[in-house]
């Protein structure tokens, strides 16, 4: 649909604030240029996946929450961490819920299909690293993009390092593939050894023919954005190019940052015109804040930090992270953004399911000078 802006940035905020429940407003000087955000939650979607959870006896919260379009016309959910079985009559999770470390939802119009290994009596993650106790080395889910009939899903492997919850290191890097139809895994690609953790963020570029995949170089204090890119249509045959300061390079260990600060999950999307990511702030540690930047180029640089949204669960021991943007589920001048959350004491997760479930936020932005932009997009 298209919407063309007659009105004011004043009256804008007046109509948004009849239609929505307004959570944050960041401005900026009008001198700065910056943009106004106005956000609210997203009541369609925080509604359709805690009745889902709460009643269906399948998937009851997850982390990362990438979605990508499957050509049938419904929406894949992808999920990394992931609980499963009941929620009892307090809104928590038995002792024992059933746990696994990959799954993928699927959203036909509102009905949603819950995908795992194993059987539903004795679930498995949908993707396990061969041969390896799940306890100790498993895979995490990135982002995802859609080549003919088939599902690719970026791997991030892992393995345990301590006792502890947060005990844990990447390992390395692949892809895998599913039928879109009945989302069955295909296949286990590798990829090239690197210290990157590829699959953080994945743009399709329509007019220069290419794939784009953004990683992390996490150093846990410090994270930094990298790129690489691959021919559309060949993730997973196709030669690999990672950006060099202005170069590709087919070495993966040649790759340079382009942006600190991002989370380990973000979304790169092409927004109001410019290329867009959306991402919790890692420049602050477990920070509540939801920041964009924006960029002429896919390689950036990315500049203009943003506030879109603070979340108000975190505090004390409950975290929120990995926000990001699902433009497929957008329109040109809203950002669908999801973000994670989670708690430093387990118990949390258990005594209340909404400790750990993604949330769902409907972010407008537009200019101080009253253009609404990306409504005429």
């Amino acid at each position: 649909m298209t919407h063309r802006p007659t009105a004011t940035a004043a009256a804008l905020f007046a109509g948004l604030a009849a239609a929505t429940v307004p959570i944050s407003a960041a401005h900026a000087a009008p001198d700065q240029g910056a943009p106004c955000v106005w956000a609210s939650v997203n009541t369609e979607l925080t509604e359709r996946f805690g009745a889902y959870g709460d009643t269906a006896g399948r998937w009851t919260g997850a982390d990362s929450a990438y979605s990508v379009d499957l050509p049938d016309g419904s929406t894949a959910w992808i999920y990394s961490d992931t609980f499963l079985g009941e929620v009892d009559e307090d809104h928590g999770r038995p002792a024992d819920s059933p746990f696994v470390h990959n799954s993928i939802v699927v959203d036909d119009g509102g009905e949603l299909t819950t995908h795992t290994g194993g059987t539903e009596a004795a679930p498995e993650s949908l993707v396990k690293v061969a041969g390896a106790d799940e306890t100790q080395n498993w895979y995490w889910f990135g982002d995802a993009t859609v080549e003919g009939d088939e599902l690719h899903v970026m791997l991030l492997e892992f393995v345990k390092t301590g006792t502890g919850v947060f005990d844990f290191e990447f390992t390395g890097n692949a892809v895998a593939t599913f039928d879109t139809g009945d989302m069955s895994l295909e296949s286990v690609t590798g990829l090239p050894e690197s210290e990157v953790n590829w699959g953080s963020a994945i743009y399709e570029d329509p007019e220069d023919g290419h794939t784009y995949v953004f990683g992390v170089e996490d150093l846990q204090s410090e994270k930094y954005a990298h790129l690489a890119r691959v021919p559309t249509g060949s993730l997973t045959t196709g030669d690999w190019e990672y950006y060099d300061a202005g170069e590709w390079q087919s070495d993966p260990d040649a790759s340079t940052r382009i942006l600190e600060g991002v989370s380990n999950e973000f979304s790169v999307s092409r927004f109001q015109g410019r290329f867009t990511i959306v991402t919790g702030d890692a420049t602050v540690p477990l920070s509540a804040d939801i920041v964009m930047y924006r960029a002429d180029d896919i390689a950036g640089p990315y500049e203009g930090k943003t506030l879109l949204y603070q979340t108000p669960e975190t505090g004390g021991d409950v975290f929120t992270y990995n926000a990001k943007a699902h433009p497929n589920l957008g329109d040109g001048g809203t950002l669908l953004v999801t973000y994670n959350v989670n708690s430093f004491d387990t118990d949390d997760l258990y005594e209340e399911v909404d400790n750990y479930r993604p949330r769902y936020v409907d972010v407008r932005v537009w200019n101080p000078d009253g253009r609404a932009r990306g409504l005429s997009d």
